[in-house]
């Protein structure tokens, strides 16, 4: 099952999203979405944002004979399973539907979508693909592709259990609008690194980048240009303390959850699109939305040749 998402720029919606747009012809309307549509962070198409994307999701789920992998739903799954008829989705996630409803809070509004799935179909700690032995039309990944220290061999993994033509479909934080903010932008040459060497642990780099470099997680503030100040602290005892920490953690084999990559729309899209000319994986971006202002993530769809 193929399903083709529409273009990520409208000229009838971006058109009439703007008054001052709304009686220009297409050529205007086009030339200003190439001019200042990025930069401003300007929606473009109906599915820029997070929630009309579940939206289609969703409505894709229940109405087509479509079978989806939703990557690490937690107690916020993107995907809900459809009410009758329709698709089939499935939950991928390092830990299980049990230890998940341990983790809901009462706080969480009464939604679906703030409720873990009541079933995990494939568990692992490691984030272990090789689990997963069948194939889907659609895999989805919300806030998840940042975790990953080995981004080609993840890649590959999905590859894997995409039919011919299947999409993969992710939210991603962008790291100019997060706390992000002041960690270097993931570079070509460091995905290349961690593939070559076969990194299947958390890099101690990545650990103390996090814990140094963090700032405030509002996107709003961000965009007006106030990053704040780094709340790390680069002194002896915090060093030994988070060395300690990081030891034990991987003298454990325990999961360090902090973001490996950071990512921005343009370099994602220049990362997928020097990993396809070197062959490393079969995924082209089919689809790529910059930044919405105020907001501090973006969606992009590969596509598997």
């Amino acid at each position: 099952m193929v399903f083709e998402f529409p273009p990520a720029f409208d000229v009838n919606y971006y058109r009439q999203s703007y008054p001052e747009l709304r009686i220009q012809p297409d050529a205007i309307v086009r030339e200003h979405h190439r001019r200042f549509a990025e930069e401003q962070g300007r929606t473009c198409c109906v599915y820029d944002l997070r929630e009309t994307m579940m939206a289609l999701m969703n409505r894709l789920i229940n109405t087509l004979p479509i079978k989806i992998l939703e990557i690490g739903p937690s107690c916020f799954p993107s995907i809900l399973p459809p009410k009758a008829g329709g698709g089939v989705v499935k939950y991928f996630d390092v830990v299980d539907a049990e230890e998940l409803k341990k983790r809901e809070t009462p706080s969480q509004p009464d939604t679906p979508f703030h409720h873990a799935p009541s079933k995990i179909d494939y568990v692992s700690p490691n984030g272990d693909f090789s689990i997963i032995d069948e194939q889907f039309d659609l895999v989805f990944s919300s806030h998840s592709i940042e975790h990953q220290m080995n981004l080609v061999k993840h890649l590959q993994d999905v590859e894997r259990i995409l039919n011919d033509g299947g999409l993969f479909v992710l939210v991603i934080p962008d790291k100019r609008y997060c706390f992000d903010h002041y960690r270097q932008e993931t570079t070509i040459t460091e995905v290349l690194d961690r593939y070559f060497n076969k990194v299947d642990f958390r890099p101690f780099e990545d650990f103390i980048d996090y814990q140094m470099s963090l700032t405030h997680n509002e996107p709003a503030r961000h965009w007006f240009g106030d990053h704040g100040d780094i709340e790390g602290q680069f002194t002896r005892e915090n060093f030994e303390a988070l060395s300690q920490r990081y030891i034990e953690s991987k003298n454990a084999d325990r999961y360090i959850d902090v973001h490996s990559l950071r990512l921005t729309p343009r370099s994602f899209e220049r990362i997928i699109n020097t990993l396809g000319k070197m062959g490393l994986t079969r995924f082209k971006v089919h689809r790529l939305c910059h930044t919405v202002w105020g907001r501090f993530e973006f969606s992009a769809v590969l596509k598997k040749f």
